[in-house]
């Protein structure tokens, strides 16, 4: 819908500074479409940039904590990547599960809590979705909706618990 405005816009402005004579008419229809294709280019900055009629949406999920491996106390293994406090952990969430699942530092931060009464994994994943339908409408062009922005991950460990490096 912004691209017919913008495209509007700028039919106006050239129809209005051609064919219309000299005069206080012209000047008003030249300034609106100034003003629409000025205005449809700034919002659609706007959008491509701050996501300008976009609020962000949390979605969590709670999972059971099982070892990493089969050892006489449970354990959670982590990677260390670089020479930063960069970590991919590796876990699982059901008992029957074979390959283990991992975190990935690139899509989001990892939160470790130990001494905690029970053992869960929390995945927090945060979407972009518009604010409501008009606006949707208004700049389904540019920015999908439901744009995927970060996962977070929490790791809350009974005491007991050990973090194991796999090197």
């Amino acid at each position: 819908m912004i691209a017919v405005t913008l495209f509007a816009g700028a039919l106006l402005f050239a129809v209005s500074m051609i064919f219309i004579p000299s005069g206080f008419k012209k000047a008003v229809w030249v300034t609106i479409g100034l003003v629409l294709t000025v205005g449809s280019i700034a919002l659609m900055i706007l959008n491509y940039n701050q996501y300008f009629g976009m609020k962000k949406v949390t979605v969590t999920h709670e999972y059971p904590l099982i070892s990493s491996v089969t050892a006489k106390q449970p354990v959670l293994l982590y990677h260390q990547i670089g020479t930063k406090n960069e970590r991919v952990y590796l876990y699982r969430t059901n008992p029957l599960q074979r390959r283990l699942e991992r975190t990935n530092p690139v899509q989001g931060p990892v939160q470790v809590t130990q001494n905690t009464a029970h053992n869960q994994l929390k995945v927090s994943k945060t979407y972009r979705v518009y604010r409501n339908e008009e606006l949707r409408l208004l700049f389904s062009v540019g920015v999908a909706n439901h744009k995927y922005v970060m996962t977070q991950w929490h790791f809350s460990l009974k005491p007991g618990w050990q973090l194991v490096s796999t090197k």
